[in-house]
């Protein structure tokens, strides 16, 4: 049986902008956080092309009209700030980017919309970390690397352990990870035995 959309059902087509993108540069590296509802878009910083200091962020009921809600941060260490990514533990809201590529950093807030303050210094590793937390807790972050994305275990939002290779190489330089759990399955499938 073939199910029909809702009447009230939203569309978009490409291209698809949204209001207050970075000048000439958009809305790269997005990644969205679902919570209480509503859905939560950060994309990366790129002052090469006009922008300013800063993390934007837009909100969304049905990911196709979206809000614009400002800066999340202005904390300067944000300049350039490579695909953020946020995750909610425990009443606050970790937010993880690599400015200018240069090492990742955590920020805290107590809402989506920040503000965010940088409460780490440079933690190093590359671009384009991801955190994954698994149903008994277990904290995995995962980032860019040569041959492969590199992962490492967390003790909390801010304490992380030694760098594995994950099993997952496209060739040469890999980016964009994301852990997504499906099925029931565990996150030692990503590393390997009890690693």
């Amino acid at each position: 049986m073939q199910g029909t959309a809702p009447s009230d059902a939203a569309t978009y087509a490409n291209p698809f902008e949204l209001p207050e993108e970075w000048p000439a540069y958009g809305v790269g590296d997005p990644f969205i956080l679902r919570w209480n509802g509503r859905y939560y878009l950060y994309p990366s910083t790129n002052t090469h092309f006009g922008g300013s200091v800063g993390i934007k962020a837009w909100s969304s009921v049905d990911l196709v009209n979206w809000r614009y809600e400002g800066l999340v941060t202005e904390d300067p260490v944000s300049r350039n700030a490579y695909a953020p990514e946020v995750v909610y533990w425990n009443g606050k809201f970790y937010l993880y980017t690599s400015p200018d590529g240069q090492g990742h950093y955590v920020f805290v807030a107590d809402s989506p919309t920040g503000p965010f303050t940088a409460v780490t210094g440079n933690l190093g590793m590359t671009i384009d970390g991801s955190v994954f937390i698994d149903d008994d807790g277990t904290w995995i972050f995962t980032h860019a690397g040569h041959l492969g994305i590199r992962g490492r275990r967390m003790r909390d939002p801010f304490t992380f352990g030694p760098e594995q290779v994950v099993n997952s190489n496209l060739g040469g330089w890999t980016e964009g990870s994301y852990i997504l759990k499906r099925d029931g399955g565990m996150s030692k499938v990503y590393w390997g035995r009890d690693s």
